[in-house]
């Protein structure tokens, strides 16, 4: 990786593509409060976004030097939905200004205590077309252990608020956290408020998180699988496209599409991640770092072009669908089966892969064990 000292201000470039799709991804790195098993990078601050941060952000979006036309925008951090209407309003005109949008689809990612009536049909007012709600569980003893802000009736309020006015919306849900019997009926009140996604993620215990030291409390595999295997029998109205993913037909999330396809991506603000050009760049994580130089690169690694072959694998190993054969071939000039022959066979003989003529893709047991699908192509 190189030192920030060879990355210059707004550097990223891609002349030879100036027309490539990509998605554009905004961090805002500030909550009310830090959740204790998070380890994204954000900061608790008691009032709203500073303007500093925008006015950053602003400079590097209009100063990117990189492709025109994006597929989706997605708001994430840290808490989106503590912006102001002017903020987001503010960041949209300055994207539309930057980039072509092709049909994009544009999320924010929001608490539940964050959620009105007003302020989500202003939302849908300057642009915004999809909606990620943070729920994470409708039982309030696990949503205390989680260290959440809301109880289970806002949470309940804010979807039935949200999916009055988007059509499009994720609902966010965490299983293996106790009271683990709790997650079946947090489900089945997920499918009464009948979001047109649902992302179900396993509670991670990180290192550098308070929880941490709570990693005694975590379930154990078997218990993993069969809260695993619950949501995917109830959510079975879904479509299962990704290992923590559920989309009804036509939901699945254009932008994370993006990164399960290995494409490209362009991440502004504080700790944003891009890949462009065969670049994967960071900005500075501090935010005084950030503000001094918007777009300055913490760090940057250039990948090589089996590197960006075996993640173009493993990314779309997550997905049900798996990887188009043909795709391969166009995107690298040799077909998977040179490449990737022997691993692949060694995958498919135990059952965590299987093909036909045109694709591969993970089985139930590849969607279990993803984890040993990646460490083979990487070995």
């Amino acid at each position: 990786m190189n030192g920030n000292n060879d990355w210059p201000c707004l550097n990223i470039r891609r002349p030879d593509r100036l027309d490539a799709m990509l998605a554009i991804y905004i961090h805002i790195p500030f909550c009310r409060t830090k959740c204790p098993y998070c380890d994204f990078v954000s900061r608790a601050i008691p009032g709203e976004v500073p303007e500093a941060c925008l006015d950053a952000l602003c400079s590097e979006i209009s100063g990117f030097e990189g492709p025109m036309d994006a597929l989706s925008i997605y708001i994430g951090g840290g808490t989106p939905s503590l912006l102001s209407l002017e903020q987001v309003a503010r960041l949209l005109k300055v994207i539309a200004r930057r980039f072509r949008l092709h049909d994009a689809e544009i999320t924010i990612e929001a608490n539940s205590d964050d959620v009105t009536t007003d302020l989500v049909h202003s939302w849908h007012d300057v642009g915004i077309n999809r909606v990620s709600l943070g729920v994470q569980s409708f039982n309030d003893e696990t949503l205390r252990y989680l260290g959440r802000r809301h109880d289970a009736a806002t949470a309940r309020r804010a979807c039935e608020i949200v999916g009055s006015v988007f059509e499009n919306w994720n609902m966010d849900l965490i299983f293996g956290a106790p009271p683990v019997e709790a997650w079946k009926s947090t489900l089945g009140q997920c499918l009464t408020l009948r979001p047109s996604h649902v992302a179900a993620y396993g509670l991670t215990y990180e290192e550098g998180t308070p929880f941490e030291l709570r990693s005694d409390d975590a379930i154990n595999e078997d218990q993993w699988l069969t809260m695993y295997q619950q949501a995917e029998e109830m959510l079975s109205a879904y479509d299962h496209y990704e290992i923590s993913n559920y989309a009804l037909p036509g939901h699945a999330s254009r932008h994370n599409l993006v990164y399960w396809h290995n494409e490209e991506y362009a991440g502004f603000g504080a700790a944003a991640y891009s890949f462009l050009n065969g670049i994967r760049s960071r900005n500075h994580e501090e935010l005084a770092a950030y503000l001094a130089c918007p777009g300055e690169k913490m760090e940057a690694l250039t990948l090589s072009r089996k590197e960006i072959r075996t993640e173009t694998l493993i990314q779309h190993f997550r997905l049900r669908q798996g990887l188009r054969k043909a795709i391969y071939k166009e995107r690298f000039g040799r077909s998977v089966e040179e490449d990737y022959g022997e691993v692949l066979t060694g995958l498919i003989k135990r059952g965590l892969l299987e093909e036909d003529a045109d694709w591969i893709k993970p089985t139930p047991l590849g969607f279990y064990l993803n984890n040993e699908i990646g460490l083979a192509l990487v070995e």
